[in-house]
């Protein structure tokens, strides 16, 4: 990868420097917005808008031009489970951006749900917490939350299960699988490119910059049984990389190098 120029450097000094000044106190204002509208019994939707809201305000503060192809793949009132790669911890705004008026939770990592105010605000409005300790509780959570979630909430799994380090994509784990079996719920694979460039992990400036996001066809589980979770995970391995494909191919086209490992 080329060396950044001078542009680039004053560009990510910038972004960085706004993005730690604006983004941070408004994750936490929109947190407490979520969290009172979710204390006070609000409907749900009022609650998804905050949600929706902070991802198109993120990505506007940092400069980041959105691309979304494949939306018409997704069926209005159809809950699903998501699986996109996991590049940057930028990835959560943009798809939040990119899925708008599409209910979305996620599955968060103890260290996110534990962070105040954010943290709470997050599971309490729905989303579940998972400590990877390898007993049963996290899989009691995440059925305990699934069973009571409405039937057009879709809820997004990171099969990864965490970013990626160097930018490639890497083998997925069979926890989304065996919950889209276990719950009938069809699996919407999800490639995305761009936000390894804007946010790498374990760096800490930010940089302007376009992501794609190729959102493919679903993936029905609803005739599987819990055997199937591999041929399932496979089946959407093999979609996610073909969409993830597609959107470092079209930022190419846009003059930009997506970063990492194709």
């Amino acid at each position: 990868m080329r060396p950044m120029g001078l542009s680039s450097r004053l560009d990510a000094v910038f972004r960085t420097t706004l993005g730690l000044l604006v983004i941070p106190p408004t994750a936490i204002a929109m947190s407490l917005c979520a969290l009172f509208r979710a204390l006070r019994g609000a409907p749900r939707p009022k609650i998804d808008s905050v949600y929706s809201s902070f991802g198109r305000f993120a990505l506007w503060v940092l400069g980041t031009r959105l691309e979304v192809r494949g939306l018409e793949n997704i069926r209005p009132g159809q809950g699903y489970v998501l699986v996109p790669n996991h590049e940057s911890n930028w990835d959560p705004p943009a798809l939040l951006a990119a899925l708008q008026g599409i209910p979305v939770r996620f599955i968060v990592k103890k260290e996110i749900a534990d962070i105040p105010i954010f943290g709470w605000a997050v599971i309490r409005t729905g989303s579940v917490r998972v400590e990877r300790t390898g007993d049963r509780s996290d899989v009691d959570r995440i059925r305990e939350k699934m069973g009571t979630r409405p039937r057009d909430t879709s809820m997004l799994f990171y099969a990864e299960g965490s970013r990626s380090r160097d930018g490639a994509l890497h083998p997925f784990k069979k926890g989304a699988f065996a919950t889209a079996i276990a719950h009938r719920l069809p699996v919407l694979p999800i490639g995305h490119a761009g936000c390894y460039r804007i946010w790498k992990p374990n760096r800490f400036g930010l940089r302007s910059g376009p992501v794609v996001v190729e959102v493919g066809r679903p993936i029905p589980a609803e005739q599987l049984g819990y055997d199937d979770r591999e041929k399932l995970r496979d089946q959407t391995f093999d979609a996610v990389r073909e969409l993830r494909t597609r959107a470092r191919r079209r930022l190419r086209e846009l003059g930009v190098d997506p970063g990492g490992i194709d």
